[in-house]
């Protein structure tokens, strides 16, 4: 890797630049997340291991969030000689902080609700949301992330550490590689650590997911490649069929190692499946990000139609939204099935949910990021009724501004 060039003089505040394929990866990365949590509301999680198989494949989504959002942010800082505190604070906090506080007093209220048996299936318990235990519940949902929101956590851990991280990794442009080994071999040993269930000292799942120290490889590697993201584009689109062959690889190593597993005790570095952090899912994980982002520059490439493009622009704008309220209609439905008494096998359940959720969290941020909810509901600053639909955008619109918020956005400080 090259050195990064010197700092130039930061650009006119408020514009945006876009990198139209990173954009592209958003939805994407959404519907692999929803697929994972439409898998196990509607697939026999703890009896199947194809289920676990398949949950496995599409959790990648989580690291590449990670990597994504640090990229993203270095991206735009990359030519900033100093991150001003208190603006980086303000913009940091609109884009993850304020839709993290809103979706969690949403998702208190939301869980509760007491299950009815005629529509609307749900009743508002007044009593529980007014009372002590109903506060501590809503503190405890802050402190720890409900359910999907912990990434959210994350990336505000992230954020803190990010003008430190920045200032160090670019001070030493010539110990990239080794960081980045450092970043690898870190998250082997973690991943083996909790993964063993002999560890000496045990973290809590819960406790795992939320520390920014699980995603090292992720976080490091994200801030590294952005400063050097010139040269790595140039690497991917060179290697197609190199990364494709690889990530299919892994892919099968993985699987296979989750099948014997679930018949065998295997040794610690072995495990795959439930393991989460697993070493060996580090290859597919990596490689996954990588599959992801040659889509994106298909889909953004200019040999696709303009209208193709602006529908890819469409959802990656409203993916931040899709994210935020999918455990809305993730369990709406699996209500909506129990109360109609529907038996659908989960091998058609879990597809038909990730298009039913994905398309109503679509249209329900769509319709919300125009107006005066924006911001807090959707992650999006608050967007014109004249932009609802796709249409093809003019090289300085784009350039201007209308660009997606949230933390993979590429925002210049």
């Amino acid at each position: 890797m090259s050195t990064t060039s010197e700092p130039a003089a930061s650009p006119t505040a408020g514009t945006r630049r876009r990198l139209d394929h990173i954009d592209a990866m958003r939805p994407v990365k959404q519907a692999a997340v929803i697929s994972t949590h439409a898998l196990i509301f509607f697939a026999p999680l703890a009896t199947s291991t194809t289920v676990v198989g398949l949950i496995m494949l599409t959790r990648f989504s989580r690291d590449a969030f990670l990597f994504v959002s640090a990229c993203m942010l270095t991206y735009s800082y990359r030519n900033t000689p100093k991150v001003a505190a208190l603006p980086y604070a303000k913009r940091r906090f609109m884009s993850v902080g304020v839709p993290y506080l809103t979706w969690t007093l949403i998702y208190f209220v939301y869980t509760s609700l007491t299950a009815r048996s005629a529509f609307p299936y749900y009743a508002v318990n007044t009593a529980h949301l007014l009372s002590w235990s109903g506060l501590r519940v809503l503190v405890h949902l802050t402190a720890t992330g409900y359910y999907h929101l912990y990434y959210l956590l994350v990336i505000g851990e992230f954020y803190v550490l990010f003008p430190a991280m920045l200032r160090f990794i670019r001070k030493h442009p010539t110990w990239h590689y080794r960081m980045l080994l450092a970043a690898l071999v870190w998250q082997v040993l973690f991943g083996a650590w909790v993964s063993s269930r002999h560890s000496f000292l045990n973290i809590s799942g819960l406790l795992q997911t939320r520390l920014i120290f699980s995603y090292v490889i992720y976080i490091v590697g994200g801030v590294i490649v952005a400063l050097h993201l010139d040269e790595v584009h140039q690497w991917i689109v060179q290697h197609v069929a190199l990364i494709i062959g690889t990530t299919i690889a892994s892919m099968a190593v993985t699987e296979l190692l989750t099948y014997v597993g679930a018949t065998h005790d295997l040794p610690t570095y072995l495990r795959t499946g439930v393991y989460v952090f697993a070493p060996l899912i580090i290859p597919y994980n990596i490689g996954a990000i990588l599959c992801v982002y040659l889509l994106g520059v298909f889909l953004t490439a200019p040999a696709r139609r303009a209208r193709i493009r602006a529908m890819v622009q469409s959802g990656s704008d409203n993916s931040y939204g899709v994210y935020l309220s999918q455990m809305v209609w993730i369990p709406a439905l699996v209500r909506l099935r129990h109360a109609s008494g529907l038996n659908v096998p989960w091998q058609l359940a879990a597809p038909l949910a990730l298009i039913i959720v994905y398309s109503v969290g679509f249209v329900f941020t769509a319709l919300m990021a125009r107006t005066w909810l924006a911001k807090g509901v959707t992650g999006r600053s608050r967007a014109t009724w004249a932009s609802l639909a796709p249409r093809r955008r003019l090289p300085a619109e784009v350039e201007r501004g209308d660009a997606a918020d949230g933390p993979m956005d590429v925002v210049e400080p």
